[in-house]
């Protein structure tokens, strides 16, 4: 199956649909609700607590996010050529990242809170050698507002984001006033609509404080530690191939995959800036990451290995999914 996913066809990105399905098909059979406090946000329960009667479509529309996550992926991936030959194993290794437990299989915000990051680094990344790009960078930090409106921690990557910037392009001062100015603007527009309806303290001021960087570390269960060892692993093994996964490739390639690389940084330092440290804050490595083994696994030469530790994850995950007496 990996095979088909190595040839970058429009109808193998189609095909990214049935895959999705297929790994994620326990929330259609035994949908759940993800429930919510105004730790949350706004935004999240406008959507997911309005959707929470209907666990089922809550579960359909996950997976369309999911795919269309993968294809945007795929699309960053194979647009800014970070690959030497186009592939869609990017957007196969998120799908599988972010169905690696079956706690992430609800809709969550940090699932929500994708899509506007996967947007920023679209904008981020189309700004290399771009004289007048001032409405991309304006959208980088707008949109990593965005996302800090669903899952708080990814404040954070305002800071990686900043940094992109700079490896990309000679950073005039005007244009980190409009990064800086695009993340102030979603906040200044996010707090005028809460106000206006008298809801600035619940889900702005409450948002903010419960979500300060104070820990409180949940138990850890089998599962999370097993999901938390696989994603260490792929972790290691895209730290060890950094060198020969920017090798053979352009300044401006090597340039965008070293912003990845930023954002894998942050990412562990990111989830401080919650209000307890549990299993679905591994989702926030899930779209660096999974660009990352996607290019380390079309690496193997042996492509029977490869299709072995493919299908080794997806059986881990079905087992996980629907047996987890048997693993955890």
């Amino acid at each position: 199956m990996l095979e088909l996913y190595r040839q970058n066809l429009f109808i193998n990105s189609l095909l990214l649909l049935p895959y999705t399905i297929l790994i994620r098909i326990h929330t259609l059979i035994y949908p759940q609700s993800l429930s919510l406090s105004s730790q949350d946000g706004w935004f999240n329960h406008q959507l997911i607590q309005t959707l929470y009667t209907y666990p089922r479509l809550q579960a359909v529309l996950c997976i369309i996010l999911v795919f269309l996550q993968a294809v945007s992926i795929n699309y960053i991936v194979n647009t800014h050529k970070l690959t030497v030959r186009p592939h869609l194993l990017g957007g196969v290794f998120y799908i599988l990242l972010v169905s690696l437990h079956p706690g992430f299989l609800p809709l969550s915000p940090i699932i929500l809170a994708n899509v506007f990051i996967l947007i920023a680094l679209i904008n981020l990344m189309r700004t290399y050698r771009v004289t007048r790009i001032s409405g991309s960078i304006f959208n980088g930090g707008l949109f990593i507002a965005a996302a800090a409106s669903l899952y708080f921690p990814y404040i954070i990557f305002i800071i990686p984001g900043y940094i992109g910037l700079l490896i990309l392009r000679s950073f005039r001062m005007k244009e980190r006033m409009q990064f800086i100015m695009g993340a102030i603007v979603f906040v200044y527009l996010y707090f005028a609509v809460l106000f206006y309806f008298q809801l600035d303290d619940l889900y702005f001021y409450d948002y903010l404080s419960a979500n300060l960087p104070t820990l409180d570390m949940e138990e850890p269960a089998y599962g999370i530690i097993i999901s938390s060892l696989l994603v260490v692993i792929a972790i290691v093994a895209v730290v060890v191939n950094y060198y020969s996964l920017r090798k053979k490739k352009s300044i401006q390639s090597q340039k965008k995959i070293d912003i990845l690389y930023w954002l894998m940084i942050f990412g562990p330092i990111a989830v401080l800036f919650w209000h307890d440290l549990e299993y679905r804050s591994l989702l926030i490595l899930a779209i660096p990451l999974s660009v990352m083994i996607g290019m380390v696994m079309y690496r193997i030469k042996n492509k029977a290995i490869a299709e072995l530790i493919h299908v080794a994850v997806v059986v881990f995950l079905l087992v996980s999914h629907f047996k987890p007496e048997l693993l955890f």
